[in-house]
C-alpha cells in the first residue's frame, strides 16, 4: 500500500508539472526581446547618447533599435520609420569613412 501511494503521488507530481511548463513557455516566448513598445517619433540627434541596433535572432524575431538619450531615458524606435533608416545610413557612412 505504501509503495502504491508514493508512486501515485510521484505520478501526480509529474503530470501536474508538464502543463505548467507549457503555459509558462506560451507566455514567455518573447522574453529575449528588449522592446515592448516602439515609437516613430523624431528624436533630435543632439539628444542621442548611444544607439544600438539588434538584429532578429536569439529568441526575438524582431529587429530592435534602442536609443539611450542624454537625459538617461531609454527609447525603442520603430525600425521602419523613414528618419531612423536615414539616421542609420548616415551613421554607417560616417563609420565607414572614419575606419582606417
Amino acid at each position: 500500500m505504501r509503495f502504491s501511494l508514493g508512486f501515485l503521488l510521484l505520478m501526480l507530481l509529474v503530470y501536474s508539472i508538464t502543463p505548467v511548463h507549457g503555459v509558462l513557455e506560451a507566455f514567455n516566448t518573447n522574453l529575449k526581446c528588449k522592446c515592448v513598445q516602439e515609437t516613430s517619433a523624431f528624436i533630435p540627434i543632439q539628444l542621442i547618447e548611444k544607439l544600438q541596433v539588434l538584429p532578429p535572432g536569439n529568441g526575438c524575431p524582431n529587429k530592435e533599435i534602442i536609443v539611450w538619450k542624454k537625459n538617461k531615458s531609454v527609447v525603442c524606435l520603430n525600425p521602419q520609420a523613414k528618419w531612423i533608416l536615414k539616421l542609420i545610413k548616415m551613421l554607417q557612412r560616417k563609420s565607414a569613412v572614419s575606419t582606417p
